[in-house]
């Protein structure tokens, strides 16, 4: 069977319920307050509303950093750091395909667990946005690391797959990918 190239509705709704427990289960583990995700923006996408540079033909998912700053402020001090996870759709539906044994929703919980991750570690200077190519697979491997953690306590059904998928990648290789 070919799957769809885009999230449909249902995967969306996937998607909704993976992204208000990975923000919350991150949030637990750095002990942070609302008014962190205020000053750390970000926002979700799939891939109908990414621009063509945040489309990767790998990656299952990216974080994009852009400044942002309100249209009533002229200070400098008013500017912010606003970050896109852009969920690369066509690509994690072709790992579905691929990897019989993972199911969408743990995938999803992961993916954007791993990317909040990303976000915190940026929004907190733990890690720099603009690092050195050869910096980026350590931090991969951290990232990684912490989002098992993070992740460890749920007792979510078909979740150890999606660990030992990543597990595998991080041995082969894997990709870090960022705007």
């Amino acid at each position: 069977m070919v799957l769809p190239r885009h999230f449909h509705p249902h995967h969306l709704e996937l998607l909704k319920e993976a992204a208000v427990i990975a923000e919350e289960v991150t949030s637990e583990f750095y002990k942070l307050s609302a008014s962190h995700w205020r000053r750390a923006r970000y926002d979700i996408l799939t891939l109908k509303a990414l621009r063509a540079e945040e489309i990767s033909p790998h990656a299952l998912a990216l974080v994009a950093k852009y400044g942002g700053q309100p249209q009533d402020r002229l200070l400098r001090s008013a500017a912010f750091d606003f970050y896109r996870v852009c969920l690369q759709d066509h690509n994690i539906l072709k790992t579905l395909e691929h990897c019989r044994d993972l199911s969408l929703f743990p995938l999803l919980l992961y993916i954007v667990t791993h990317e909040l991750v990303h976000i915190v570690r940026f929004s907190q200077f733990l890690a720099l946005f603009e690092s050195p190519e050869d910096h980026k697979p350590a931090e991969e491997r951290r990232v990684h690391g912490l989002t098992r953690k993070i992740l460890a306590p749920l007792k979510i059904q078909d979740l150890s797959p999606v660990i030992q998928y990543y597990d595998d990648k991080l041995q082969g290789g894997w990709q870090y990918a960022h705007l």
